[in-house]
């Protein structure tokens, strides 16, 4: 997702100039699932990773190489001079956009008597 991106970026650059070993756990958003039946799990982000499932994920840590880290840093770095609004990931690549990148998809959906909070999906409760 792009916040966990950009939040991985922010903190390899965070941590370039130190002797700090980094970890990663990569956890699957799309993986199957055989018990108690056949399925495949797809999750829409991290936060819905069971908790019973953290400790399986955490055994799968890997070190993250210096130029791996290096590399995240760079791309920190690119982005934070680009000060762009809004940042995107268009095809797996993550961008920058200007602020009204979304209003175009946005418009296409707004209908007479719907509720704005149901096109951008806040939660309002």
């Amino acid at each position: 997702m792009p916040d966990d991106w950009l939040g991985y970026d922010w903190l390899c650059q965070q941590l370039a100039d130190t002797d700090a070993q980094l970890r990663q756990v990569m956890v699957p958003l799309s993986q199957v699932i055989t018990r108690p039946g056949l399925a495949l799990q797809t999750l829409s982000d991290l936060s819905e990773v069971l908790p019973a499932d953290i400790a399986h994920y955490l055994q799968l840590a890997q070190d993250v190489s210096e130029d791996e880290q290096r590399a995240h840093s760079y791309e920190w770095q690119a982005l934070v001079v680009e000060n762009a609004p809004l940042r995107v990931n268009l095809n797996g690549h993550l961008v920058s956009a200007p602020a009204d990148f979304y209003n175009s998809l946005l418009e296409r959906q707004i209908q007479p008597g719907r509720p704005i909070v149901q096109i951008i999906g806040v939660d309002v409760s």
